[in-house]
């Protein structure tokens, strides 16, 4: 038994300055390696196939994130948050996840023809024969990575994530360059998975699955209202998704896909890297608000400032980001990209609420909130479908915002920060972002070809919105500066 299966004496209050900086940096190499090789795959993928083809690989997404969620229930959240384990839980949650992977990999073989029906992708089917029973390795690596992160080792996870990434991408660009047609995406997910899973369970010596079924008892409470939460808000994620299969088309359900990978940049990138730091942070922190405010306001600052100009940014250029990237065929990919860059770095900069609702043992609290945002997105997503691809779009990104004020209030509730107090430091790159979308869209204005508009009118945007920060906001900037260099490792 290790030690740390036990206790965790990590304090929140030592965990400052450079060492924060340090973990939120691994953290950060982690989420950018992964998702960066995966949307290189993507990208590729996506101009080889087209977008009739590409919505097997979509559909297949959906499908695999939601048997992820339901392979691990909320355990291995529980495993980082409670201050103290019993012995023996660590184990007894590694059979939890094996025997879910088992029963969930069958059961995506045997629904496959169903799923595919259902969603508009005929290739579908035959991609879920490989990626159900690969769920077993999703499954073997859950709990040696929630201890991990539980110690706050990320150099370790970091590395592991991002070489799995990086062999797994080099497999599938090398079957998709070789006309291996959306089962490219299969052999990159099955490599990386492998590589993912041996070596976190190497690293951390086991868990070694046990029978203590009655180990993880005190976890059951906790981890299933956090199963609850993230079920709910894979609905909420996802409903937009699912409709425009069912009702709209493979085609339609690629481009939308495509379009969702742009959100997804920065929730993943920036939200989970700094989440995946402030979780455990948080939760040592717990009955301390004076220092949970000090660590939620840090990271809405950090947050706010890397989200929110480069969205703003890849809003404005998105007509020729698809053009140079993907080309022609996904034409119709560029307004929906625009909408949900701008709702992704909305949801980037209060991705920290859920993990303060989760880290101060509010759970119950996180999925009421949870169910209320599916409501007000799912009604918004509705709402737009019969105006097509960006109708739903907008009313997912309505929806979101809607969501704003909601947000606010839990943050005053658990940790005393005021609304005031957030949304001034959402004020300065909103205000710089705002000023860089001018410039860009006056150059696009130009008879230039897109990839001269994209790069012309990105150094323009850049220098305003470096310029705004710096004479209306510099306070702002200087923070900003010190972060960025601190996550450098030059501060």
């Amino acid at each position: 038994m290790r030690a740390t299966e036990v206790t965790d004496q990590t304090s929140a209050s030592a965990f400052r300055g450079r060492a924060a900086a340090t973990a939120v940096r691994w953290s950060s190499l982690s989420v950018l390696g992964r998702q960066g090789f995966q949307i290189l795959l993507a990208l590729v993928l996506a101009r080889i196939i087209g977008p009739e083809a590409y919505g097997a690989v979509a559909a297949a997404t959906v499908v695999v994130t939601l048997a992820a969620l339901l392979l691990d229930q909320g355990l291995a959240a529980a495993l980082v948050q409670r201050p103290d384990l019993p012995t023996g839980s660590a184990g007894a949650t590694a059979t939890i996840n094996l025997a879910s992977a088992a029963v969930l990999g069958l059961l995506a073989v045997v629904t496959a023809p169903l799923l595919s029906a259902f969603l508009g992708a005929p290739g579908l089917a035959a991609l879920l024969l490989w990626l159900g029973p690969g769920l077993l390795l999703k499954g073997a690596a859950i709990v040696p990575r929630a201890m991990l992160l539980r110690r706050l080792a990320l150099k370790p996870v970091a590395v592991v994530e991002i070489a799995g990434a990086a062999l797994g991408t080099a497999v599938g660009l090398a079957a998709a360059l070789s006309g291996a047609g959306a089962f490219a995406m299969v052999l990159s997910v099955l490599v990386a998975d492998g590589v993912v899973a041996v070596a976190l369970l190497v690293l951390e010596g086991g868990p070694v699955p046990n029978l203590r079924l009655a180990a993880f008892a005190p976890l059951a409470g906790f981890g299933g209202r956090v199963f609850a939460t993230n079920g709910v808000a894979y609905l909420s994620r996802n409903t937009d998704t699912v409709l425009v299969g069912h009702l709209l088309g493979a085609a339609a359900l690629a481009q939308y896909a495509m379009a969702y990978r742009v959100l997804v940049i920065p929730v993943q990138f920036l939200g989970q890297s700094v989440n995946r730091v402030l979780f455990p942070v948080l939760s040592r922190a717990q009955g301390r608000r004076d220092e949970l405010a000090e660590q939620l306001s840090r990271a809405t600052r950090l947050l706010a400032l890397t989200a929110v100009p480069p969205m703003v940014l890849v809003a404005c250029a998105a007509p020729q980001l698809v053009e140079v990237l993907l080309g022609a065929a996904w034409a119709p990919t560029a307004p929906v990209m625009a909408v949900l860059a701008l709702a992704g770095a909305r949801e980037t900069v209060f991705y920290v609420t859920p993990v303060l609702m989760r880290a101060t043992g509010r759970a119950g609290l996180g999925l009421r909130f949870q169910v209320l945002s599916t409501v007000v997105q799912v009604a918004g997503i509705v709402a737009g479908l019969p105006f097509g691809l960006l109708g739903v779009a907008v009313g997912y990104a309505v929806g979101g915002f809607l969501l704003v004020p909601v947000l606010l209030v839990v943050q005053h509730r658990l940790a005393g920060v005021t609304a005031r107090q957030q949304l001034g430091a959402i004020l300065p790159p909103v205000h710089a972002a705002a000023w860089g979308a001018l410039g860009y869209l006056l150059v696009a204005l130009l008879p230039m070809p897109a990839i001269a508009t994209a790069l012309a009118g990105g150094v323009v945007f850049a220098l305003l919105a470096v310029g705004v920060l710096r004479l209306a906001h510099p306070a702002a900037a200087r923070d900003g500066l010190a972060r960025v260099r601190a996550l450098a490792g030059r501060g």
